[in-house]
């Protein structure tokens, strides 16, 4: 899907992507190696026994690994993009070889919501758009936050 609509009557009723609650787990590790080199940079590692260059060295490996994490969760959530027009649903994933799937709105004809867990309790989930035509869902919003609002208007649009 193009970043522009080509329909002038077609506007954006919501675009966005996948919920940083998503990598939680992640984002809980990026804080804990910054607290890890903030730490050793307090310490002296002398008085552990660590030679001063060795500290140095592993000070760049945690930071190496919280880089890493973060220019994981870029890409990752970069890769897809989910978007609700007045006229369609649709999902765009990929960062250089980029498919897409797209919905008439008139074609929906069903919705399904999966929450679960924390996440589920903070608004995130899982949509699902089917048509008549297949028994799977056409188009997928994965760890999509305000799921429920999504449902709500892409129902509204269908009325």
């Amino acid at each position: 899907m193009s970043k522009s609509i080509a329909d002038p009557e077609e506007t954006v009723v919501w675009a966005g992507s996948v919920s940083n609650w998503h990598y939680a787990g992640k984002w809980f590790l990026i804080v804990t190696l910054c607290a890890v080199i903030v730490a050793s940079l307090v310490v002296n590692p002398v008085s552990f026994g660590i030679d001063p260059s060795a500290a140095w060295i592993g000070r760049a490996v945690v930071a190496g690994l919280a880089v890493f994490l973060l220019l994981w969760i870029r890409l990752d959530r970069a890769s897809r993009k989910y978007t609700v027009t007045s006229k369609r649903v649709s999902v765009e994933f990929g960062i250089i070889a980029k498919s897409s799937n797209e919905m008439r709105i008139q074609d929906i004809r069903s919705i399904n919501l999966h929450t679960n867990g924390l996440s589920g309790l903070v608004g995130i989930g899982r949509l699902e758009f089917s048509s008549a035509a297949t028994d799977d869902a056409d188009v997928i919003f994965w760890n999509v936050p305000g799921a429920e609002k999504i449902r709500d208007q892409v129902r509204a649009l269908q009325a």
